[in-house]
């Protein structure tokens, strides 16, 4: 059901879609003539509306043309299809791990998030705590705020592979707080702020010093924009979250 409400407001907002770093609108004649001449953007898109229309054979092919001509956001769809048993298939985590992989060799943050997860469960790969975490945090240095908020719950809850960490907890939930205050996210947004006031009230004042000094220290060895990585990747091909 969330999936189709996402795929209906990127058709009802998008519709007709608007194009990749552009502020032109194409009609949906226009991307399927645009998808015929292998442009992979529209290939992708295309399969976006035929999903929305529940054309699920067509949805695929069109989702598995862009990928193979290197589109990483079809890359990464393909591998929510399927980890989500979507579009008519079985479940598959193998596949979904071989889609999340290719995507996240293009460093595409949600697919590393998405890889990430699939190790940290075990779906399609052998379970690996740190292996998870190791993906998470080069997702987060990527842009990914989706990541910054597992690696924030993934200490504050611990588990038999990790040990909990408030101040780590804290660091990451800040740095995903301050990253979505101008996201369009709202559920993404609200969840982190609702973790990080949750935490908030059990750190001391020096604690939480010490974990924002843990996060300005982060930033400051990236050497980069991540905001600008954030807006960049937010802007490829109008993509979903999963």
């Amino acid at each position: 059901m969330m999936k189709k409400i996402q795929i209906a407001i990127i058709l009802s907002l998008m519709m007709l879609i608007q194009g990749c770093g552009s502020h032109k609108r194409y009609s949906i004649e226009e991307i399927k003539e645009q998808a015929m001449l292998n442009d992979k953007e529209a290939q992708y898109r295309l399969g976006v509306y035929h999903e929305h229309k529940e054309n699920h054979e067509e949805a695929l092919k069109w989702y598995e043309s862009s990928a193979s001509l290197g589109c990483l956001v079809a890359q990464n769809e393909l591998g929510n299809i399927y980890k989500e048993a979507r579009l008519g298939l079985e479940q598959d985590y193998h596949k979904a791990v071989e889609y999340y992989q290719q995507a996240s060799d293009g460093e595409y943050f949600d697919a590393i998030n998405n890889l990430a997860y699939m190790n940290g469960q075990g779906l399609g790969v052998k379970k690996s705590r740190p292996k998870a975490m190791e993906l998470y945090e080069l997702a987060a240095s990527k842009g990914s705020i989706r990541a910054m908020y597992n690696l924030g719950i993934s200490y504050m809850y611990g588990d038999d592979e990790l040990e909990k960490d408030y101040i780590k907890a804290y660091m990451w939930l800040d740095l995903g707080r301050y990253y979505t205050l101008t996201s369009k996210d709202m559920t993404l947004k609200w969840t982190i702020r609702a973790r990080f006031d949750e935490l908030d009230k059990e750190l001391t004042y020096l604690e939480k010093k010490e974990a924002k000094k843990l996060g300005s220290q982060w930033i400051k060895e990236l050497k980069e924009d991540i905001k600008f990585k954030i807006s960049l990747q937010s802007n490829y091909c109008s993509h979903t979250y999963t």
